[in-house]
């Protein structure tokens, strides 16, 4: 077998779309050339080793993005020669079962998320990418012979051809002799190919079993979320809706309470002035008369003293509610000018470094629960670093008082239902993995306590 060659082969709706050599890669990586043809795209893409019989030995499934001018976006910084060194066996695309990393098959976890599951159906990927290997567009000096001929169909490899005997040699009896050392059994050449080929159908079957497993587990996660997100909105507008009809049953029994009031206030009065009327005759009522109007005189005349008591003092806070807005504003403009200067100042003194370590093909990882390893970005590190509960909480895609609350829950999954006295429950509960599927008050709560909150 001659020397191994490495290509990248980009796919397109799965077909394959374009090849090159992975010294031509490594020169797009380091800006040195572009690829207009996925400019502002994210592409999937294959690393691949190829014999000299151009066979498929290995692959790495992974993908990449592309800015508006077809350069490399972002930090991408995949070991992918790593990767296939540590990678499992896949399925036996001519030369033995070859070397598979994908994300449902990842040798390093953190980069799983970077990775494409490839298509084990007959014709999918693996056939496409054989296909596309044996047209050998990359020019790579082939060193078949003619008795090996080109495979067109990945899938038919293990069935016999058609009228040969399967996993047995051709063997010539007439010039068959007997020699000192012993000739290997016909049996032992039948139990190592079957072998071999049980290998290769062990290792596709367990390829497409941790995909489609990798694809059901992302759906269900993906409904999850969906159903978690439609039920933390219809909980939130239900509260609302209790709250504000808390409020108007609150309001109507205030109002009620003073119409009560009122009708019996003038309940009493009207009975008070008939009675008077009906005492009094045309003398009471020019008294009442007298009193109304006596009694309208002094209502005025305190409405007006009250209001020159109280117009200069409305007057006096108006001005210092004046004042004090434009103390604010004047203190907002500040706060952002020192804001920005301090942003100015985190750029110049730690950008270089955060620069210069980026170059040199540092990846910036960290731990938190709920993301496990989180790769940030230079530009990111600023925010990171100023509040990473925040930053981690904004990447779970939940508010930041959820994710506190959560990592009480990660970090001590107990009942925290509270008592009269204000101890907790304590019974053990169900650990949530994620931030997403937490839900305050439920996931929390033990059993007894979450059926007496329904």
């Amino acid at each position: 077998m001659g020397a191994l060659s490495e290509a990248i082969v980009f796919f397109n709706d799965g077909n394959v779309v374009k090849e090159m050599f992975f010294a031509e890669f490594e020169a797009v990586l380091d800006d040195v050339v572009g690829v207009p043809d996925f400019a502002g795209d994210e592409v999937q893409a294959a690393f691949v080793q190829i014999d000299g019989s151009l066979k498929i030995l290995g692959a790495v499934f992974f993908t990449i993005s592309f800015d508006a001018r077809g350069r490399v976006a972002g930090n991408w910084n995949i070991p992918l020669r790593h990767l296939l060194d540590h990678a499992s066996l896949g399925p036996d695309l001519g030369a033995g079962p070859i070397r598979v990393a994908c994300r449902s098959a990842c040798p390093v976890a953190w980069y799983r998320r970077q990775l494409w599951d490839p298509d084990m159906n007959s014709g999918g990927t693996f056939q496409r990418m054989s296909i596309a290997a044996e047209r050998n567009r990359l020019g790579i000096i082939s060193e078949r012979s003619d008795r090996s001929a080109p495979q067109s169909n990945v899938a038919d490899f293990f069935r016999p051809a058609a009228g040969s005997e399967p996993l047995a040699a051709p063997v010539d009896r007439a010039a068959a002799k007997p020699t000192p050392s012993p000739s290997t059994p016909p049996a032992a050449v039948f139990n190592r190919r079957y072998r071999a080929k049980l290998v290769a159908l062990r290792s596709a079957e367990k390829l497409n079993l941790l995909t489609q497993a990798e694809t059901f587990q992302s759906t269900i996660d993906r409904q999850a979320e969906d159903l978690t997100r439609q039920l933390r909105e219809r909980e939130a507008l239900i509260k609302a809706q209790k709250e504000r009809l808390a409020e108007m049953n609150q309001q109507h029994k205030e109002l009620r309470g003073l119409l009560e009031t009122q009708t019996r206030l003038i309940s009493q009065k009207t009975d008070e002035i008939e009675a008077l009327l009906e005492r009094g005759g045309q003398d009471h009522k020019q008294q009442i008369a007298v009193l109304r109007a006596e009694h309208a005189e002094s209502l005025e005349r305190q409405l007006k003293e009250q209001a020159i008591k109280l117009g200069e003092p409305l007057h006096r806070r108006e001005r210092e509610l004046y004042l004090r807005a434009k103390e604010i504003v004047d203190l907002r403009r500040e706060l952002s000018v020192l804001r920005e200067q301090n942003r100015g100042l985190m750029l110049s003194s730690d950008n270089q470094l955060l620069q210069n370590m980026s170059e040199k093909g540092v990846v910036f990882v960290a731990y938190h629960p709920g993301v496990e390893h989180l790769v940030i970005s230079q530009d990111d590190m600023p925010e990171y670093l100023n509040n990473p509960l925040a930053y981690v909480a904004s990447r779970c895609e939940v508010p930041d008082g959820q994710y506190h609350e959560w990592l009480a829950h990660y970090r001590l999954p107990i009942c925290r239902q509270r008592d009269h006295s204000g101890q907790y429950c304590g019974e053990p509960v169900t650990k949530v993995m994620r931030p997403m599927l937490f839900r305050p008050g439920e996931s929390d709560r033990c059993h007894e306590h979450s059926a007496s909150l329904r």
